[in-house]
């Protein structure tokens, strides 16, 4: 099926809210004296683990619209409801971004039952803001848990949290940014340019049995990215096969 263009409207309102959230400069300096940024700017926070796929450029006929179906059609298939949409600078002029909703895990990597899968303590899709802090988290029962986020973009992909500028081309979400039509929808029909790529940002949780607290898991982990990728049944999420970067 394909995906409508977003309502003209509601893109230039997210424009001018997301111009206005990328020139706080001051906040953005994750100081004592400034405090977090109420926005969030490309890249997206550290990982666990990290895929990008091997080739860039995207085929699509469609373009962002075509892997954004693309992208929507494999998360479904594995199970993965309603995944979050962010864009990568306004007018998604970079790419685009999808989270999933956090998931409980065997210990072979793949999904629990459906039942045991999903907690009602996280009802959607992880946002950047709790990707960034959530070091430690209430978990509903000891184990293993994760969150994919999928990045469609034609900015460096890599290990660094450090956005390499602020403002209108790199931000991703926060006050005026976030569009009422959150979906691959609003993605509209945009030319994919030479040098995008897919990564596949892994983000890792565990609760030992003698815990009252999850806790976020330390690159280097387990399992590897791709591996992750396999056990979710994701591994066509892009046109070429990943390959693991950290």
């Amino acid at each position: 099926m394909r995906l409508k263009v977003g309502n003209p409207v509601l893109l230039a309102a997210f424009a001018l809210g997301a111009l206005g959230c990328a020139t706080q400069r001051e906040l953005i300096d994750r100081s004592a004296s400034a405090g977090l940024s109420p926005c969030s700017f490309w890249p997206p926070p550290r990982s666990t683990s990290l895929a990008i796929a091997q080739s860039a450029g995207i085929t699509q006929p469609d373009g962002l619209n075509g892997v954004a179906n693309r992208i929507a059609t494999q998360l479904r298939s594995a199970g993965y409801p309603e995944p979050r949409w962010y864009p990568t600078g306004l007018g998604y002029r970079h790419g685009f971004a999808a989270t999933t909703r956090l998931e409980a895990l065997n210990g072979d990597g793949t999904a629990k039952p459906e039942l045991e899968r999903w907690s009602s303590l996280y009802p959607e899709a992880a946002n950047l803001r709790w990707l960034t802090l959530a070091q430690t988290m209430p978990l509903p029962r000891a184990g293993r848990y994760r969150v994919f986020l999928i990045a469609v973009t034609d900015l460096p992909i890599g290990a660094s949290s450090l956005a390499p500028v602020w403002n209108e081309n790199t931000v991703m979400d926060g006050p005026g940014v976030r569009s009422a039509e959150r979906s691959a929808g609003a993605i509209g029909d945009l030319a994919a340019r030479a040098g995008y790529r897919v990564g596949v940002y892994v983000y890792r949780y565990e609760r030992a049995q003698n815990q009252a607290q999850g806790q976020s898991s330390a690159g280097g982990a387990q399992w590897s990215a791709t591996a992750e990728l396999r056990a979710a049944h994701l591994w066509r999420l892009a046109e070429s096969p990943f390959s693991d970067t950290q």
